[in-house]
């Protein structure tokens, strides 16, 4: 692969297209200061994208868009709107240094066409706003990434020194240490060593907090097991009690099941005489369906015989005659619009009237106008003839004169011509001087130029130390903060671990709960909450008239009986309290019209009052149940119905004193009915409550635990927020970690710049000597060229004093007098023929007009004649259209007539239709009537049914939990009923009992077993990753080492060619390199060994050129560009560095900006380049070989 072809345009001082050939051998660009060959240099690096902008000599990208106010192109825009720069570089890839699957997948299309010639071309644009900069392969928009990665696998890098620059080889002498031995760290390649290992110290920090945490947790979960333990053992003993209470507890719900199937066998009695009277009253409801439907019949076919007489007849012909008299009305619309066209057409004939009198006035004008014309031209044409004679005669008196005056003014033509020459001559050498002038001024504006950038650095040395300064100080600020965000870390994670413990005692009382919450929903019934059922809700929502409520709206209890009173009145409380009976019914229509399920009603005209007994005196007897409920009077057979004589109790010892006495219920939802049933347990209270006494057992455990659960969803938000915190924290604790990096590098970078500054001082002061002693020349040269013009200015005024002798001979001549008269006579003769033309041209132009003006007479006439015609036309069809509106006004009488014996007939079987509707009507009252009678007994043979499935479901429950059983072997009431409470003591001396601790601690030690080996697992993977680390650090040092050596042993040879003399390269620290910096140590000639710092100025860019060549040689390029590497070297030296670039451009391409004779005798090919006017530069010349012209003119 090698550089084909470089296109510039507008790019630095190439301020015009340029293309330039290259050749696959050796190439020097050479041209005088200025002249903008190092351009060419910054355009492959700008191109192929293998410098920033400051290493290309400009400040920013739109200083390399062309500006002819700097000789280099650099400079501001002058202008306005867009302007942009562009360079295209040829690479030829005829060997296929990259195969076409590398080019397709930088270029990102397979249309990228032949790769035997890969192009790049790079374009940078400014507008008015922004700049933008755009990559091209092989004419595809890709990024500069996919160049770079193109252009590295053949061997292309930043890295590899494949163009060298004016400022390269200083900058290596002038590098520090350990910056030179940065450039082995990136030809070796071991940044990607150093990649590693910073995502290896990563995942290990990950893996230490990960560690950190997982102790942490071991800790809480060893510190919870502690607590579990007592916990647990008392959990155990507690559940062996209440499994022998169960046991005593199913011998009280036998005795429980054996009421309940009386209750039974006495509802399906019941259910079987409801039956048989539904039966009856059904038979009675379908005969009066039956009259219904035969009346509805007899309706049917007589609203179709109404139909089939008259409806739709009548409707047609109405139709119809709507249709004729819309008929009429559009030949009316057609009637008006006729007459309007009338109006129209006599209007536009009384217009056009008008306008062929204006039209005839005209053309007359014309006519007198174009006869005046006419009259005009013979006149000036006769003036013409007069003139014409007059002019020959004077020209005939010209022709009788000497022939003398013919030759004074071949005399006078010849010193004029001779004058002309000297003055063009003087000239050139004016231009010359202004040329030398442009020159000296060019110097002195880089003289000053290179002054006030000497002084600009100056002015910027302390700024530059100060700043260094100040960055160590915020160095140690920075590592400061890492460790002050470090403890923050360590701060919020104790906090973490507080709240988390928090969280465990919040969970444990939310899980007590719900184990209680479960027990009594479970008792509840199927239907989950203490919401009110569906069915209730529906007939609430329905706003019916004659309902009040649900017993628990009604009433209210103080807190202290609110279990009691809501146990008592158990499911009744959602009973619906209405007027009476018919309310009741409707009510029970109602859902079953909607599917609404099933409710039961209580009419309060149907509920009686039934009085209470004697209020036992025993101590420990609170009231009877009703009277502790707050209700209305007109309640009181409601509430007799729901609470009946339920005696509320302290505790369950006053219940068992009284048992078989009273249904009873103590303070805490325990039961006892009379039969000696007894409920109760944990979880007391009815799923349904009084509204007006703040809720149920069921509603208030459901308020606690929500009340739990806002405390653990507040506990979980402050832990994540601390989690948020925690991460916050490692990020700013990385961040900061980063800022000591980044500060660190910056001290660095700092450092660097202050000695950059001071080397490019040292620079900028050798190129100012160099451009005074350049300007000290041209002044000579403006000198001798001032002798010489003054030489031409005495020969010029000797020839102008001839040619006024000659031009004075001429003058008393009687030439020039009949010449004049001559020419007068011609500029009138001239006027005539001007003032003839315009007669013929305002001539035709009127003869013009008056044809336009006859055409339009005619135009009118036809005008006339056809507004006439549409008259005529409008008429006619007027006449047509009244005829027709007569005819369809009588059509329409005869269908009115039509339409009114149709009503008459229609009237009479309306009248029948109305008397059979009435009776239909009559019929359908009675059948509902007699529906509404099955409903009510449906209805109760549901609430019966209800009742049966209920006393069923309950029997098969306590069946199910009961067992099978021998009634004789149950134990008497007071024997279960003594075990029962012995139990309930006993456990009660427990309680609290954490029952979750049996599984909870089996749960933990679970959990902690699974962290331990989590924990062995991060240890391990620990291990690794500090394994992994000293793996890398390995192989970047063996790697490094191994680019070292080879590039030493290239050094070696290198300088050894260059200088006959020995070098080598010297680590500072070889066991650890990184530690260290790079030194060059050499001995040229016959020269004691010494390090770079004592060498000359020749000697060091001398091992500077055998270190860069060194690098090449390491990694080799398929091409080179160098701009000006021999310029601190002597001839001596110079000669050598041409004959090594000559050898290796045997195996690579190379393009060498130079004028020293030591590269360009060498060359194969030579470019030429020159500054020519507006800074443009232009290549003016290439030296293809000896067999070919010696002159190519440039594409530009």
């Amino acid at each position: 692969m090698h550089i084909n072809e470089l296109v510039l345009d507008n790019f630095k001082s190439f301020g015009r297209p340029t293309r330039i050939p290259f050749y696959e051998d050796f190439t020097v660009v050479t041209g005088p200061n200025g002249s903008g060959k190092s351009n060419i240099i910054d355009g492959v690096l700008f191109a192929l994208g293998l410098a920033r902008t400051r290493g290309i000599r400009a400040e920013k990208l739109t200083d390399l868009i062309y500006n002819p106010g700097h000789a280099d192109g650099s400079g501001g825009n002058t202008g306005t709107g867009a302007r942009e720069a562009s360079v295209t570089v040829v690479l030829d890839n005829t060997d296929r240094t990259v195969e076409r699957s590398q080019v397709v997948n930088a270029a990102g299309s397979e249309d990228i066409g032949d790769v035997d010639e890969i192009t790049v071309k790079r374009r940078v644009k400014e507008t008015e706003d922004n700049y933008y900069s755009y990559y091209y392969l092989n004419g595809r928009a890709c990024n500069l990434s996919d160049i770079q990665d193109l252009l590295a696998q053949a061997g292309i890098t930043p890295e590899g020194y494949n163009v060298v620059m004016q400022g390269d080889v200083t900058e290596i002498i002038n590098m520090t240490p350990h910056e030179r031995r940065g450039i082995i760290d990136e030809i070796a390649g071991v940044a990607e060593f150093d990649a590693k290992k910073q995502d290896a110290f990563e995942e290990l920090d990950a893996v230490e907090d990960r560690i950190g945490e997982a102790d942490l947790r071991v800790e809480e979960k060893e510190t919870r097991l502690d607590q579990l333990e007592d916990e647990r053992e008392t959990a155990l003993e507690y559940q062996s009690l209440r499994e022998e209470r169960e046991e005593y507890e199913g011998y009280r719900k036998a005795a429980e099941l054996e009421d309940k199937r009386e209750d039974l066998a006495e509802t399906e009695t019941e259910i079987d005489d409801v039956e048989s009277d539904l039966a009856d009253e059904r038979a009675e409801l379908d005969r009066r369906q039956g009259r219904v439907t035969r009346l509805e019949d007899e309706l049917d076919g007589l609203r179709t015989e109404i139909e089939r007489k008259g409806e739709d007849e009548q409707l047609r012909i109405k139709a119809e005659i709507e249709e004729t008299k819309g008929e009429i009305d559009r030949l009316e619309n057609a009637i008006d619009a006729a007459e309007d066209r009338i109006q129209d057409a006599e209007s536009d004939r009384r217009d056009a009237f008008v306008q062929l009198d204006r039209k005839q006035e005209k053309v007359d004008d014309l006519d007198t106008e174009i006869r005046s014309v006419k009259v005009e031209q013979a006149s000036v044409k006769s003036d013409i003839g007069s003139l014409e004679t007059d002019l020959a005669d004077v020209q005939a008196e010209i022709d009788d004169v000497d022939t003398e005056y013919d030759e004074l003014k071949a005399d006078l033509a010849e010193k004029k011509a001779r004058l002309e020459e000297l003055k063009t001559e003087r000239n050139d050498r004016q231009r010359e001087k202004d040329r030398l002038l442009d020159d000296t001024r060019r110097r002195a504006t880089e003289i000053s130029e290179a002054e006030a950038r000497i002084e600009e650095l100056r002015a910027t040395l302390p700024d530059l130390q100060a700043e260094a300064s100040d960055l160590h100080s915020e160095l140690d600020k920075a590592e400061t903060n890492q460790d002050k965000i470090e403890a923050v870390v360590d701060d919020l994670q104790a906090e973490k671990s507080e709240l988390k413990s928090d969280l465990d005692e919040v969970v444990e009382e939310i899980q007590s709960k719900q184990s209680e919450y479960a027990t009594l929903e479970a008792r509840a019934g199927d239907d989950g909450d203490a919401s009110w059922p569906r069915s209730v809700t529906t007939i609430l929502n329905a706003g019916r008239a004659g309902v009040h409520g649900t017993v628990g709206q009604l009433g209210a209890v103080d807190g202290e009986h609110a279990t009691a009173c809501e146990t008592a009145a158990g499911g009744r409380l959602a009973h619906v309290v209405v007027d009476d009976d018919g309310v009741g019914s409707d009510c029970i229509d109602y859902l079953k019209s909607r599917n609404a399920g099933r409710a039961t009603f209580l009419p309060i005209t149907e509920m009686e009052d039934r009085g209470l007994p004697s209020l036992p005196s025993h101590p420990g007897v609170v009231d009877f149940a009703r009277n502790l409920v707050d209700y209305d009077t007109e309640y009181e057979g409601i509430f007799s119905y729901v609470l009946g004589s339920t005696v509320v109790v302290e505790d369950m010892s006053t219940a068992r004193d009284l048992m078989g006495e009273y249904r009873m219920v103590t303070l805490d939802g325990d039961l006892v009915e009379r039969s000696g049933a007894m409920t109760g347990g944990s979880g007391g209270g009815s799923r349904y409550s009084f509204s007006k006494s703040g809720g149920g057992r069921l509603e208030r455990l459901a308020g606690e635990i929500e009340e739990l659960e806002d405390r653990r969803r507040s506990l979980q938000a402050e832990i994540r927020e601390l989690d948020e915190d925690i991460e916050d924290a490692r990020d700013r604790a990385a961040d900061a970690r980063d800022r000591v990096r980044s500060v660190e590098s910056e001290i660095e970078d700092a450092e660097s710049d202050v000695e950059a500054a001071e080397a490019e001082i040292e620079a900028l002061e050798s190129e100012i000597e160099e451009l005074r002693e350049a300007r000290a020349e041209v002044d000579a040269e403006m000198q001798a060229l001032d002798d010489e013009i003054d030489g031409i200015e005495d020969e010029i005024g000797a020839t102008e004093a001839e040619v006024d002798d000659l031009e004075s001979d001429l003058a008393d001549s009687k030439i020039p007098e009949l010449t004049a008269e001559a020419d007068g006579i011609r500029d009138e003769i001239d006027e005539k023929e001007s003032r003839m033309d315009d007669l013929d041209a305002r001539l035709n132009e009127l003869e013009l007009e008056q044809q336009y003006a006859e055409d339009a007479i005619d135009d009118l006439q036809e005008r006339i004649e056809t507004a006439q015609e549409k008259k005529a036309d409008a008429r006619d069809d007027i006449r047509e259209k009244e005829a027709e509106i007569e005819a369809r006004e009588a059509e329409l009488e005869t269908k009115r007539q039509a339409v009114e014996e149709l009503e008459a007939e229609l009237a009479e079987l309306k009248a029948d239709r109305e008397d059979l509707q009435a009776t239909l009507r009559a019929a359908k009252t009675d059948r509902d009537g007699k529906r509404d009678e099955v409903d009510r007994i449906e209805s109760k043979l549901d609430s019966l049914r209800e009742t049966e499935e209920r006393l069923s479901w309950e029997i098969d429950e306590l069946d199910a939990e009961v067992g099978d059983y021998d009634p004789e072997a149950i134990p008497g009431h007071e024997e279960v009923q003594s075990a029962i409470d012995r139990l309930t003591a006993e456990m009660e001396a427990l309680e609290p009992v954490n029952m979750l601790a049996i599984d909870e601690y089996d749960e933990v030690q679970s959990e902690l077993d699974e962290l331990q080996e989590r924990r062995d697992i991060l240890v391990d993977e620990r291990e690794a990753i500090e394994e992994r680390i000293d793996r890398f650090d390995r192989q970047k040092k063996e790697t490094f080492m191994n680019a070292f050596d080879a590039i030493n042993g290239n050094f070696t040879d290198i300088f050894e060619r260059l200088s006959d003399g020995t070098g080598e390269l010297h680590l500072e620290n070889p066991e650890d390199p990184f530690d260290g910096g790079l030194t060059m140590k050499a001995q040229p000639g016959d020269k004691p060994i010494q390090r770079l710092t004592a060498m000359s100025g020749g000697e060091k860019s001398l091992t500077a050129l055998a270190f860069i060549f060194a690098i090449q040689r390491h990694n080799p390029a398929p091409f080179y560009a160098l701009d000006e590497i021999d310029a601190f070297l002597d001839a001596a030296n110079a000669e050598r560095v041409g004959e090594m670039v000559d050898d290796l451009s045997a195996d690579a391409q190379f393009v060498v900006v130079s004028h020293r004779s030591a590269l360009l005798e060498r060359s194969e090919r030579a470019i030429g380049v020159t500054m020519q006017g507006d800074n443009v530069s232009a290549v003016t010349g290439i030296q293809v070989g000896d067999d070919a012209d010696p002159e190519v003119p440039a594409d530009d």
